[in-house]
């Protein structure tokens, strides 16, 4: 559900499934799905929006490990 016309102003949206942890215990989290945006201002007006918040309450809907836990974050990127 997530795209450039239900969350007005995303730059990148990246879905990734977690496989495990680094001592083979259970992961804490099944998915994490990173939303970018290019400002703070940006993602409140995105989220602002009917549109961005259908695409939250689905994300609640098919949660089944509990309510998703929401972080924002500012990125840092060192290439190599």
């Amino acid at each position: 559900m997530v795209n450039e016309n239900n969350m007005k102003g995303i730059t990148k949206f990246v879905a990734t499934k977690v496989v495990g942890t680094a001592d083979g215990s259970a992961p804490p989290f099944f998915r994490i799905a990173e939303l970018h945006f290019p400002s703070l201002e940006a993602l409140q007006a995105s989220a602002s929006s009917t549109s961005a918040q259908e695409v939250v309450a689905h994300a609640v809907s098919i949660s089944s490990g509990g309510k998703p836990l929401v972080l924002i974050a500012e990125e840092e990127t060192t290439n190599f």
